[in-house]
């Protein structure tokens, strides 16, 4: 009950938050402001690892595909701790690249807490935006969703629902994922393509991407989550506004399986 409440609530916000959206765009306004480009001097530094490791990724979840379709691993909290620890290693990892040891300030490349509340909200809209078109193509890729084909992490939640296995999981899919996910696939991955290969398209080859190492279905009902992502990036140079969008969206998801449970 109180999750399908909240589903009601969030689906009422982001029709308000598409209403704001066609509202500028039919008055011919930017849906948002263009923010100056960064410099990022060690951008293209970064992007062959980063594409090197999404690559690896994507190939592994793709041969998941094929080879056990309709089964997700088991896991335990040790497996989440792990995925901590990865998360941890690749972003310490993706800030040597980017800032070249420390002797590029961070607001070259995404990170300033200068209008910090403006960067939250914005997040917070893109999420609003967001979790309704998700939510529809959840809705039409229901018949492919399987108790057996569910996130690792959330059938882990269900199987042992203690302090500590919410807290590793927050930790793993709140935190640490969004600062992960971001500084590759928006940070460096579609910042440096789209200065090789335009803004659209590199947009969208990172949506794809991005999706591609989610694992299907949930690859399917991410897009418009991706694609909105990418815009943000693009438009306000935050990674603190994507990695705000990013981490509400896997919260709101911990949330309903908690408040739903199994169905």
């Amino acid at each position: 009950m109180f999750g399908r409440t909240l589903i009601a609530l969030l689906g009422v916000a982001s029709l308000q938050a598409w209403t704001v959206v066609v509202r500028r765009w039919r008055g011919g306004r930017p849906i948002l402001e263009t923010a100056p480009r960064l410099s990022s001097p060690h951008l293209m530094v970064a992007l062959p690892a980063a594409a090197v490791y999404v690559a690896l990724l994507a190939v592994m979840q793709t041969q998941a595909v094929f080879t056990q379709p309709n089964v997700s691993p088991t896991q335990d909290v040790r497996d989440v701790q792990e995925v901590c620890l990865d998360g941890a290693f690749v972003t310490v990892i993706a800030l040597i690249f980017l800032s070249g040891m420390q002797r590029t300030p961070p607001r070259d490349y995404g990170f300033t807490l200068q209008n910090l509340d403006r960067q939250l909200a914005e997040g917070g809209q893109a999420f609003l935006a967001s979790v309704g078109a998700v939510f529809l193509l959840l809705l039409a890729t229901f018949w492919l969703r399987t108790d057996e084909n569910m996130h690792p992490f959330l059938k882990l939640l269900l199987n042992e629902p203690t302090a500590e296995t919410f807290g590793w999981i927050v930790l793993a899919a709140v935190i640490l994922a969004p600062i992960k996910e971001e500084l590759l696939f928006r940070v460096i991955l579609q910042d440096g393509l789209s200065r090789r290969i335009g803004t659209a398209p590199a947009i969208g080859v990172v949506a794809v991407l991005f999706c591609s190492v989610h694992g299907f279905p949930d690859s399917l009902a991410l897009l418009p989550l991706a694609l909105i992502l990418g815009y943000l990036y693009h438009q306000r140079q935050s990674a603190i506004a994507v990695m705000t969008t990013h981490a509400l969206f896997n919260l709101t998801n911990l949330t309903l399986l908690l408040l739903e449970g199994p169905e």
